[in-house]
C-alpha cells in the first residue's frame, strides 16, 4: 500500500445526519475524535457542515455537503438507489472508492445494511454479512452478539461464518483471547432447535472455533460464551425484547420510588448504586455495531447515540482498520471454503 492509500485508509467518514440527536450529538462526537488527532471526513447538509466547521480550524477535518438524507421511513434499497447525494450513499461510496477507510453512522439500519452490500460489497468468501454488538455481561467484559438483523434468512453454513467473523472481531478489535463461541438455541442439548440450528451445531464442532455449544437466551449475559451466534431475525427480536424489558423495569422502579416519602429517601441513599448500574448497562462505552463481512469497515451506532457513543464508534472503526479485520475475515472464510471443498 502506498503512502497516499495508507493515509486515506486511516480516515473515518462520519454521517452527521444519522440518529435521533443529529447533527448536534454527532458533531460533538466528531470534535472529541478530532481533538485526539483522528482524521475525519464529515458528511451532512450545508447547515450541519457549517456548524461543525465553526467549532474550530482542524487540519484533520474534511467535509462533504449532501443535499439528501435517508430516513428510517425510506424503503432501504430504493433509497440507496435513488438518493445518490445522501450522507449514507456518499459515506459508503467514500470507503468503496478509497477516500476513507471506514464509515460510522447512526442512521437507518435498513439503508446501511442494503448500502453495505450494494456499495461496499460482500468480502470474498462471505455468504452473508452480519451485524454485531457488545452487550453487558456479568463478567463486566461484555458479550458479542451476532446477528442483529443484517441477514434474517440463513443456512447452517452461514451461522458458522457468523461465528468465525465474530471470533475474529472479538480477537482483533476487542482483544479477547480465544473467545468461546456459542449458538443461541431453545435448549443446551445438541439435538435442540430446528434443522438449521442442529446442522449448525455439528458444523461448529468441526470449525476452527472454541465452540461452547448451545446457549439459551436467559444465559446470554452470564459468561457462558463470549460470542453468541444466531440469525438476524431471531437476534433482532432478542435485542428488542431486552430493550423493552429494561425500559419496563425502569418504569416500574421509578413508579415505586415515587410512591412514598420513605421510598424516595431510600432512592437518595441508593443513588450511587443506581449510577453504577447505569454505567454497566450503558451501550455507549462500546460504540456501535460493526457490520462484518464487507469489503470495508462499517460501524452502525445506535439511533439514540450521544456524543460519547459516536466518539467510541469512531475509535472502534480505527481499531477495525488498524488490525485489518476485513482482510482477515475474507482470508479466513475463503480458506474454510477451500478446505470444505477438498
Amino acid at each position: 500500500m502506498n503512502t497516499g492509500a495508507r493515509a486515506r485508509s486511516a480516515i473515518v467518514a462520519v454521517d452527521l445526519m444519522g440518529g435521533d440527536h443529529s447533527p448536534d450529538a454527532v458533531i460533538e462526537g466528531c470534535l472529541k475524535a478530532l481533538e485526539k488527532g483522528t482524521a475525519i471526513l464529515a458528511l451532512g447538509d450545508a447547515p450541519a457542515v457549517a456548524r461543525l466547521r465553526s467549532q474550530g480550524d482542524y487540519p484533520n477535518l474534511q467535509t462533504v455537503e449532501c443535499s439528501q438524507v435517508i430516513t428510517p421511513d425510506d424503503p432501504p434499497v430504493r433509497a440507496i438507489r435513488h438518493k445518490r447525494d445522501s450522507t449514507i450513499v456518499k459515506g459508503l461510496s467514500a470507503v468503496k472508492n478509497g477516500d476513507a477507510g471506514a464509515f460510522v453512522s447512526a442512521g437507518s439500519t435498513g439503508a446501511l445494511v442494503a448500502g453495505g452490500v450494494l456499495i461496499m460489497k460482500r468480502a470474498k468468501g462471505v455468504d452473508r454479512p452480519c451485524l454485531g454488538i457488545v452487550l453487558p455481561s456479568q463478567n463486566k467484559r461484555g458479550v458479542l452478539f451476532v446477528d442483529l438483523g443484517a441477514s434474517s434468512d440463513v443456512r447452517s453454513e452461514t451461522l458458522v461464518e457468523f461465528g468465525l467473523m465474530g471470533k475474529i472481531y472479538a480477537e482483533c478489535v476487542l482483544g479477547w483471547h480465544e473467545p468461546k463461541v456459542g449458538l443461541l438455541n431453545i435448549g443446551t442439548e445438541k439435538e435442540k432447535g430446528n434443522m438449521v440450528a442442529r446442522k449448525a451445531y455439528k458444523l461448529m464442532q468441526d470449525a476452527p472455533l472454541n465452540f461452547a455449544g448451545n446457549i439459551e437466551a436467559r444465559d446470554v449475559f452470564f459468561g457462558k460464551a463470549d460470542v453468541i451466534v444466531t440469525d438476524g431475525f431471531t437476534g433482532n427480536v432478542f435485542l428488542k425484547t431486552c430493550e423493552g424489558t429494561v425500559l419496563f423495569q425502569l418504569d416500574v422502579i421509578r413508579e415505586q420510588v415515587q410512591s412514598s416519602i420513605l421510598s424516595k429517601l431510600g432512592a437518595v441513599l441508593m443513588k450511587p448504586a443506581f449510577r453504577k448500574v447505569n454505567e454497566i448497562l450503558d451501550y455507549s462505552a462500546y460504540g456501535g455495531a460493526p457490520m462484518l463481512g464487507l469489503e470495508g469497515c462499517l460501524v452502525k451506532c445506535h439511533g439514540s447515540s450521544g456524543a460519547v457513543a459516536i466518539a467510541n464508534g469512531i475509535e472502534q472503526a480505527l481499531r477495525f482498520l488498524s488490525n485489518d479485520v476485513a482482510s482477515i475475515i475474507s482470508d479466513t472464510l475463503s480458506k474454510a471454503h477451500r478446505e470444505g471443498e477438498s
